[in-house]
């Protein structure tokens, strides 16, 4: 089937090389002419892994770029892609989006099947189908897939999960849009949109709390020298918690994704006069939790004089994007008044994220010493950090990466398991 992909930014480039890469069906990618230009001289928003290669490979073949919105009325079936807003209180700007459908709206022609993936709160699809229903009277079908993805592991996530939820209105719609994502063996759940909707909401805030939970949990362990990998092997001996459950402390959580959940549900129970104390509690808790490394820097004396490398600025590992990125928000903050350098090969090769900041980043291992080195990722051989390393450095290693490499080499180390 031609199958039009409406949105290239992270969710629509995956959703289409993905697609594409099945070779089922036909995808034609629309979005600005600046951004389909660039996709055919294939620079991305994004890079992660093999989603160059794949787009190389298929393009013109049976995967398309178009900026003409026109075409579109040539579809039945239309998955609209447009990643949403987040700002820096983590709401999304749902009107810009809503703009945005609006406009796509008026190419389409009537009783197209549209397939909504863009991060939506709870009662969005009712809204679109109402305006469809009074405004333009072209009888559309709605479709909500809610995105499970993250970042450096997309496409893999994409292709190879295990379920994947359709919501629904018409029970007839089942057969195009299984055709739809045909190749992908996930099981199916059909529910209605309103659960779909709602399932992105509770997953995202469960994990939040999740992480904000453990996070805490971690400076009382701490404190008592407890090692974190025993705690969470025996944690999860307990047959009511799954092995992947969150139960390791690591960063509070960023990219504004799962606060954006939490704040959706915080907000409805808001409109309907609920209490969602615990909920506020996982916002205040992930804030709290995301100052500790400041907080140790802080405390060291000199610090005006001291120089400071900070390992890793992306959101995570194996992406270029920096955007909603923890460690670049913590950059942000010690740059204002500190003497800091990044090393982050992958970016700087990479990103086209990064021009504005290129002068901070530090690329020769060779007669390069720091007071302070922070660590955010664990994408280099620990012979290369050591390089970086002089008599009286401060190692602060977010995740334990480096643990035994620097306690076996007597370095001055903190981390989680070593701050409280």
């Amino acid at each position: 089937m031609k199958l039009a992909i409406v949105g290239l930014w992270h969710l629509g480039t995956v959703i289409s090389t993905g697609l594409s890469s099945l070779r089922k069906n036909t995808i034609y990618c629309f979005d600005e002419e600046g951004i389909v230009k660039n996709f055919k001289k294939n620079k991305l928003p994004i890079i992660e892994k093999n989603i160059k290669k794949i787009l190389k490979k298929n393009f013109k073949k049976n995967i398309f770029f178009l900026s003409d919105f026109n075409k579109l009325k040539e579809f039945d079936t239309v998955w609209i892609t447009y990643d949403t807003k987040i700002g820096k209180s983590d709401f999304s700007d749902f009107d810009n989006i809503f703009l945005k459908f609006k406009k796509i709206f008026k190419y389409l022609k009537k009783k197209t099947l549209i397939i909504i993936s863009s991060q939506l709160p709870i009662g969005s699809i009712k809204k679109l189908e109402l305006y469809d229903k009074i405004k333009l009277k072209k009888k559309f079908r709605f479709v909500y897939i809610p995105e499970n993805l993250r970042l450096g592991k997309s496409l893999e996530i994409f292709l190879n999960s295990s379920d994947i939820i359709i919501g629904l209105r018409n029970q007839s719609d089942k057969k195009l849009v299984c055709k739809a994502i045909e190749g992908i063996n996930s099981k199916k759940h059909f529910v209605s949109i309103e659960t779909a909707e709602m399932t992105k909401h509770v997953i995202n805030s469960y994990l939040a709390c999740s992480i904000a939970f453990i996070n805490e949990i971690s400076k009382i362990a701490s404190s008592h020298n407890v090692s974190f990998s025993d705690l969470e092997k025996t944690i999860k001996t307990d047959k009511r918690i799954s092995p992947n459950a969150y139960l390791r402390p690591g960063n509070s959580f960023s990219g504004g994704t799962l606060a954006r959940d939490v704040n959706y549900l915080i907000r409805e129970g808001k409109k309907k006069s609920f209490n969602t104390k615990l909920l506020k509690s996982i916002i205040k808790s992930n804030k709290n939790h995301s100052q500790w490394i400041e907080k140790i820097i802080n405390r060291q004396k000199g610090l005006k004089n001291k120089t400071i490398l900070q390992i890793g600025l992306s959101y995570t590992s194996g992406t270029t994007t920096i955007r909603r990125s923890l460690p670049f928000e913590i950059f942000k903050r010690l740059k204002k008044n500190l003497n800091i350098k990044i090393f982050d090969e992958f970016l700087r090769n990479k990103s086209l994220e990064i021009e504005k900041i290129r002068n901070y980043f530090e690329f020769s291992t060779k007669n390069n010493k720091f007071d302070i080195i922070i660590i955010f990722n664990n994408d280099y051989n620990f012979k290369i950090i050591k390089k970086f390393v002089k008599k009286n450095s401060l190692i602060i290693d977010i995740n334990n990466y480096y643990k035994k490499d620097c306690l076996k080499n007597n370095f001055k180390y903190k981390s989680l398991e070593y701050d409280y």
